[in-house]
This record gives C-alpha cells, structure tokens and sequence, in this order.
C-alpha cells in the first residue's frame, strides 16, 4: 500500500509544471486553465518531488509556457548560424575596436555622410564591465533579411564584395551614407564584422536589415527617476505573484488586459478613487511605487510606472519587503532588444554589463514584457515551464531573476528530452541566434545564459531593480 502511495504521488507531482509561451486560452481572470489546476496539485504535494534524473522543483518554480514561437525554431536558426560561423562569438566586434576603426576613417569627400554613429557612454556612467562573454558595439546593424546580403568595398552593388551577412547578424555600425541606387533606395551603411578573426569593414545595403543602439541616455534617465523617488522615503511594490492574495476584478468580460495592455492576472487593481465601484486599471505584480497615504482598505499609492496615483487594496501591498535603496539595477530596452546592467555605489552609476536581450510578443496567446519600474523579487536556479494547452513540463530555463508575476530574466530556455518514456535533461544551452532580434518570448527576457549566471550570482536581489525602457 505505501509503494502504491509512493508511486500515486509521484505521478501527481510530475503534472506540475514551468513557464515559457504559447499558452491556453485564458480563462476570465486572463489566467490559463493548466495554472488552476496545478494550484490545486500543489496544495496536496508541496512536499512532492520528481523522477532523479530532473531538477527537483518546488511549488513556485513552474510557470506557464515562456515561449511565443516554438523553441525548435530558435535552435534551428541557431544551428545554421553556428555551422555558418557566424554567431555573435564569431563576427562581434567590440566597442573599443570600433573606436579605432571610426578614428580612421577617411572617405577623402567621396562618399556622402549622411550620419555618424558614435554612441558613447553619459558621462555619469563609469565603465566598469564584468561580464565580456560577446564582442559587441553600442550601435550595430541587425540583418532582417532572409536571403544572404552582401558587403560591398564602397556602397555600390557593383564593386568588389568583401564578405557576406546572413539573417539575425548584428553588424557594428559606422556610418549612414548615400550610394549607389538599388531598388528604389540609395542608402547604405558602413559596418565592420569579423571574418576568419580578421575585422573586415564594407557598406550593405539598407533594406538588408535596420539600426540597433543601446539608448544609455534613456537608461540613465529610468534610473535617475528611480533614485529620485527613493531619495526621501522607501518604495514598495504589488505583491499578487500567482494571484496569491486574490484575483483583481475584470475591467471587461473574458478580456486577458486592460486598455493599457496591463494583464489581469497576478495584477492588484488600482482605483482612481478610494471606492470598489470605480474606474481602475491594473497594477502588475512587483510593480514599485510609494505608499502617500491610506483610506479604509485602500492605500493611496504613487505608481511610478504610470506616472500618477491610484488606491491599491492593502491586500495587494508587500508591507514587509520595502526597497530602502537601489544597488543593483537592470535596464531592458524593448524596442531595441538589448539590456545594461548597472552598480550604484558611492553616488556614483557603474556599467558592469550591456548585452543582447529577447522580449515578451504581443498576441492571441502571449504577452508583451510591461513597461515600468519593478522590484528584483527573487532569483531561482531554474523554474520549468508547460507544454502549451497541458498540464506538462515541455522544460526549463536557467539562472532566472523574476521581477514581475511569472516573468523573469532568464538563459536560454531548455525543452527535456524523452527517451524509453522518461524525461531527460540535455544540459544548459548558453547561445540562441534569435536573442537580440525580435520579441519572440512570453513576458520574460531571455538573455545569453552565461549573463543570466552572471546575474544570478551578482544581482543583489534586496536592493535591487528591473527597469524596462523602450
């Protein structure tokens, strides 16, 4: 009979499940129907653990589906990229070789500049980099297209090509200039990539792909605002992780968001006035904002993000775990797809790390990355996520900091393997090509996953922050 217990309770335990992308359809509190059931199996097996050969996970390390495309897409682009030799530790060329590269440059009036790219570091942020794994420019040149692109010696289709550039490529980028015509359009861009380890430099054409940058001026502006608030007093910040302390009302029948595309579940509701019948928006999950008052069950609460105050039930509010001050901070960039890291210490602002970031994807069955200011909640080793429209574990992503409801910067999602009926672990994955390109994920942001070790052993989760910019 205790066998037969043993084996029961160990077949529940493996229902529970992790957190990637295409999810069911969400019920009317925007939550899916496998998360109401792995409630309910995780109030009879908190203490469950599953088959050795698996991460053992606890109750909260199981989310939804944290992928927005299906990951055999991803490592299907990955795999070609590295059997073409042209993945990020291949091609990247660094910020300083392209210091030196634009200090030489020299077009003798031949070519039309239309713009110099060179963008530097505020000079209130030090660089103190500690994480170098990738060589990678502030200003670089994404390949869009699905064809191989050529790189001409001047930008002309007609001269010599020096090198060619493929899909999901981030080129640095030197200049924007006039050229020669090509289907309508006369502009070209000056990029430098390494080939065979050497720097190689040459002008594509502009409908191969677009410009990235990393917008450090926006990102010290977000944690300029940041401190500002905290210079005075402590900053808290919505606790409904799972929708522990209850389910918000809904705004609109069967509608997963507000009108500002804030989701409903893990959010608390935030009222214009201090009163349950009027009009609210929601307020997600490890969302900061300063507490000015209360009224009744109603804290009177300053929100950051929104920029404006709202009345959040107490319930919602974590009273225990204020940020008294801000150490640690990550920048995400949704719009351009990268991310910095930064120290503050001594009144001073330090770069330790800036990388390439993937984002949350609007849609049907998906969410995009909110914008706004979040508490660093809590890191986990790895947390496992559904297959979509199941109760099972598809796999698990490593090295995760979540910052708001399920949503966590992460590495590189991992699906199990399945041999004679068993699930497999086939070890961390450190590099996806995609990373850097478009939101392809649901909600989280998915990093390179020596940056999410790095994060994960670094990030001072206590005093700390996620900001997300676009």
């Amino acid at each position: 009979m205790k066998m037969k217990s043993l084996l029961l309770l160990l077949t529940i335990v493996m229902l529970i499940t992790s957190c990637s992308y295409r999810r069911s359809v969400p019920d009317e509190t925007g939550r899916p129907p496998a998360e109401s059931k792995q409630e309910e199996i995780r109030d009879k097996n908190e203490q469950g653990h599953q088959k050795d050969n698996l991460y053992k996970s606890d109750k909260d390390a199981v989310e939804e589906n944290i992928n927005a495309f299906e990951l055999e897409n991803d490592l299907k682009e990955t795999s070609f990229a590295e059997s073409q030799k042209i993945s990020l530790s291949n091609i990247g060329v660094n910020q300083f070789e392209v210091s030196r590269i634009n200090s030489t440059i020299d077009e003798a009036g031949t070519i039309e500049v239309i713009q110099t790219y060179d963008t530097r570091l505020p000079a209130e942020i030090r660089y103190g980099v500690k994480y170098d794994k990738y060589d990678l420019a502030y200003d670089y040149f994404l390949i869009t297209s699905e064809q191989e692109v050529s790189i001409h010696r001047r930008p002309d289709p007609d001269t010599e090509e020096v090198c060619k550039a493929y899909n999901g490529e981030k080129l640095a980028l030197h200049q924007k200039v006039s050229g020669a015509a090509l289907n309508g359009s006369d502009i070209w861009y000056k990029v430098s990539c390494k080939h065979d380890g050497s720097i190689v430099t040459g002008y594509i054409h502009s409908e191969s792909g677009e410009t990235r940058t990393f917008q450090f001026n926006k990102m010290l502006a977000s944690i300029k605002t940041l401190l500002d608030q905290l210079s005075n007093e402590e900053l808290y910040h919505v606790s409904n992780y799972k929708n522990v302390n209850g389910a918000p009302p809904e705004k609109v029948k069967g509608a997963a968001t507000d009108e500002y595309g804030m989701r409903i579940y893990q959010s608390a509701p935030g009222y214009y006035e201090p009163d349950t019948s009027s009009d609210f928006r929601y307020v997600p999950d490890g969302m900061l904002l300063k507490l000015i008052g209360e009224t009744g069950d109603f804290y009177r609460a300053f929100v950051i993000s929104f920029d404006r105050e709202l009345f959040i039930p107490k319930k919602y509010i974590d009273k225990e775990n204020p940020l008294t001050q801000l150490k640690h901070v990550a920048v995400v960039d949704r719009s351009q797809q990268n991310q910095a890291v930064f120290e503050i210490s001594g009144g001073g602002i330090t770069m330790v790390s800036y990388t390439l970031a993937t984002t949350g994807l609007k849609g049907e069955t998906s969410f995009e990355t909110p914008l706004g200011y979040f508490r660093a909640i809590e890191k986990k080793e790895r947390f496992e996520y559904l297959k979509d429209n199941s109760d099972e574990i598809a796999g698990y992503a490593p090295f995760a900091l979540r910052f708001c409801g399920g949503a966590y910067i992460h590495g590189v999602p991992v699906a199990y393997e399945e041999k004679d009926g068993e699930r497999i672990d086939p070890g961390i994955q450190e590099y996806l090509h995609t990373i850097g390109t478009f939101p392809r994920s649901h909600m989280c942001v998915r990093n390179f996953s020596s940056h999410a070790e790095f994060l994960y052993n670094w990030f001072d989760t206590e005093n700390g922050a996620v900001i997300i910019i676009e």
